[in-house]
């Protein structure tokens, strides 16, 4: 973290996914407070999963997590059908494993990939979405309404992390902060569960960094004001970062 007297970033993303962001942040000389808030354990596959995977037409994983718990339960040979990731970091961890092509949208998101071309003409296809226990069901809505069959492969699920949510708000205050970047709508509600109800004003005023539509719909339902958010351009590291520098700029 830099050192400076006022700390105007929070930043949330889970352990061993703000690595790249954390680093970039330091070399630009950016003040931030890192909490991330979740973790992850891996869930153990049945076998009918490693049968959906061997029969699916398409598979698509959703996160990094996804894949380093599939590839700890299952043998590369297994995987033959196209691959897709929603994010590069994803994909890049994929073709670490397979050393495959794998089809990543340039919008890493949920809407960026069902923009995909691959992904069109589904009808009758059947297609395994590798993810955690909870989450990315715009995916699922979306490739249905195509007329493919979606399947969940659970490979890991999410965990709050046990933290003492009104202690850490007296010190995001102390700190500064000014900003909170949130990369799923899991982690923005986390944070106004911790927080207890007399501060949750405070989160109310804070600006914000979101990835999609989605989540800023939640976080006008929780009371933020649509002029205290803003949208990366996508959920990628360098695309936060440059929400970041933006609003450090107009600080």
């Amino acid at each position: 973290m830099t050192s400076t007297s006022a700390i105007p970033f929070l930043i949330t993303r889970p352990a061993g996914k703000a690595d790249n962001l954390l680093a970039s942040l330091d070399d630009d000389g950016i003040a931030y407070l890192y909490q991330p808030l979740i973790t992850t354990a891996q869930v153990g596959l049945k076998t009918q999963d490693i049968q959906l995977l061997q029969q699916a037409d398409s598979v698509i994983f959703v996160s990094v997590s996804a894949v380093s718990c599939l590839q700890s339960q299952v043998d590369a040979a297994v995987l033959t059908a196209p691959l897709f990731a929603v994010g590069q970091t994803t994909a890049m961890a994929l073709q670490r494993w397979l050393a495959r092509e794998v089809i990543v949208p340039e919008d890493q998101r949920s809407e960026g990939l069902l923009q995909l071309p691959q992904l069109q003409q589904v009808a009758g296809k059947t297609v395994a979405v590798v993810r955690g226990t909870a989450g990315r069901e715009l995916i699922k809505q979306g490739l249905v309404s195509r007329g493919a069959t979606v399947r969940y492969i659970q490979s890991y699920k999410r965990l709050p992390l046990p933290l003492d949510g009104a202690l850490l708000c007296q010190q995001w205050q102390l700190a500064g902060i000014r900003c909170i970047v949130a990369t799923s709508n899991e982690i923005l509600q986390q944070l106004f569960s911790l927080v207890p109800a007399a501060n949750q004003y405070w989160l109310q005023q804070c600006d914000w960094i979101l990835v999609s539509p989605r989540m800023q719909d939640s976080a006008l339902a929780l009371g933020i004001a649509p002029e205290n958010i803003t949208l990366a351009v996508n959920a990628n590291d360098s695309a936060l970062l440059a929400a970041i520098s933006q609003l450090k700029r107009e600080y």
